[in-house]
């Protein structure tokens, strides 16, 4: 089994942290704001703009205490394999074969 190597890097600031807010209309007339990004961050209120207060509130408590990392993938197994069959041509024939048979055209016309 391959090791990859990662490196772990900090958010700087969560001021500017882009998040997705889905605002749901409910049968009811109600409406329900929640964090795509965050599981448990859902508010429901009367009106559109009340949930979407009640939602930052949230997220603001959710993010108090919290701390953000990106994973930066060094050495990426798949691209080991990139251009590994370039000048093959037994292979170059195969792959054709495999397109004609599958009815397939690689410069994007079906």
């Amino acid at each position: 089994m391959r090791s990859l190597s990662m490196n772990l890097q900090s958010v700087v600031s969560l001021n500017k942290l882009p998040l997705h807010i889905l605002v749901e209309r409910l049968d009811s007339g109600h409406f329900i704001a929640s964090v795509s990004e965050l599981a448990d961050c859902v508010a429901e209120a009367e009106n559109r703009e009340d949930a979407i207060a009640s939602l930052q509130e949230k997220i603001k408590a959710r993010l108090a205490n919290i701390e953000i990392l990106t994973i930066e993938v060094a050495n990426n197994p798949w691209t080991d394999f990139i251009g590994m069959f370039e000048g093959d041509e037994e292979f170059a024939e195969l792959a054709e074969e495999l397109r004609t048979e599958r009815e397939l055209n690689i410069n994007g016309a079906a």
